[in-house]
């Protein structure tokens, strides 16, 4: 079955919840002025209608524009180090599309058999396009800087809503022209490779917990495109899900980040931050089920996307993918397990008096952290609405 209404309506929704937890945290934890949040009605006005129209290029119009708000949202945090990372970012986003564009022009402009077959160019030019848009290695330069200098929320809203959505226009791209993928397998598992071991490598060195949360995107989105390399029906499954769990797990993992920083008015590390479950109790456990479902564990909805990876890279790539897929989460493993360690755990660094956490921010990403746990535990509920 081809990408249809109801992945429509499933991601169309999952967005839609996004933004109203977004909207609902950023009430109680602050997280820009009277621009932002008006940049974040047009963004969820760009979204939610890019999932109600049918128009294929009405839809990409749509997501792109969406993209482009999202670059004025880091903006309008205001420091030289946030309006930097905004600048890199809308000059990535720039170049993205224009190769995008140019490269299904040239699929589009062919002949029958080169949308089956198609020519080397457009595959370059595609699968750089998407490298940038998505952060992929080594196309990734904008989203660390981004992470770590903009608002949470913002970051959160880039890789959960604006960086999911473009990977289901890849998704869809597979669909309508899957020569790109199955004549040129070896461009898009060398991209799904490098960015899982880049991710979690550079994730690995990383000090600042928002820039390891940006490269273990990077890391995570290794797998999913390598679902989309593969295609099959397992494959195509472990990466949606696996993308509607990215999604609800990194705004959870963002959102106890930022109320530690705008508690402690100073950004978390893994040298300078100690034990902060002692002061945001509920914020550590919110980190840590999100960093459960990040690597991939049951019961939660990561491991329901991750398995079916499992599964599609045993299917293309036999025992040898398994294992460097093995491999790669034992990394993803430890640069959890360290963040954890090292920020959340053991003696808290500072006086623990006057400290609070906000009930309503709280209360949103407990819903998410119970809604992962529901969708894990029944997983059948999500699969229906692929295949």
């Amino acid at each position: 079955m081809a990408y249809g209404a109801r992945q429509d309506a499933l991601f169309g929704g999952l967005f839609c919840v996004l933004l109203i937890a977004v909207a609902l945290y950023a009430g109680a934890v602050p997280q820009g002025n009277r621009r932002w949040w008006a940049l974040l009605g047009l963004l969820a006005l760009l979204i939610l209608a890019a999932y109600v129209v049918r128009s294929q290029v009405t839809r990409i119009l749509l997501l792109d524009a969406a993209a482009f708000v999202a670059v004025a949202m880091v903006w309008t945090r205001g420091t030289p180090r946030a309006v930097e990372a905004a600048r890199t970012y809308l000059v990535l986003l720039v170049a993205a599309e224009v190769l995008l564009g140019t490269g299904l022009f040239l699929l589009d402009s062919g002949s029958a058999g080169a949308v089956t077959s198609p020519g080397k160019p457009a595959v370059a030019l595609l699968a750089v396009g998407f490298g940038l848009k998505l952060a992929l290695v080594p196309f990734y330069f904008w989203l660390p800087g981004v992470a770590e200098f903009a608002a949470p929320m913002t970051s959160a809203l880039i890789i959960s809503v604006v960086d999911m959505a473009a990977f289901t226009e890849l998704i869809q791209v597979r669909e309508l022209a899957p020569g790109i993928f199955t004549d040129h397998r070896m461009v898009w598992m060398g991209l799904a490779l490098l960015s899982m071991y880049g991710g979690a490598l550079m994730a690995l060195a990383q000090r600042d917990l928002k820039r390891l949360l940006a490269f273990s995107t990077v890391d995570d989105l290794g797998y999913l495109v390598l679902g989309v390399t593969v295609g099959s029906t397992v494959g195509l499954t472990g990466a949606q899900v696996g993308a509607l769990s990215h999604s609800l797990v990194k705004v959870m993992l963002f959102g106890a980040v930022g109320i530690a920083e705008q508690r402690t008015g100073a950004p978390v590390t893994l040298d300078n931050s100690r034990g902060l479950a002692a002061r945001f109790p509920a914020s550590s456990v919110v980190f840590i089920v999100g960093s459960l479902g990040m690597i991939g564990l049951p019961p939660l909805l990561g491991f329901a996307g991750r398995w079916r990876l499992y599964l599609a890279g045993a299917q293309y790539g036999g025992p040898a993918l398994v294992l460097a897929m093995v491999a790669a989460s034992g990394m993803t493993l430890l640069y959890y397990a360290r963040a954890i360690h090292r920020v959340w755990l053991g003696e808290p660094s500072g006086c623990l008096s006057g400290v609070s956490e906000p009930g309503l921010a709280i209360t949103v990403l407990g819903v998410l952290g119970v809604l992962i746990l529901l969708l894990g535990l029944f997983p059948a509920w999500l699969t229906g609405y692929f295949f």
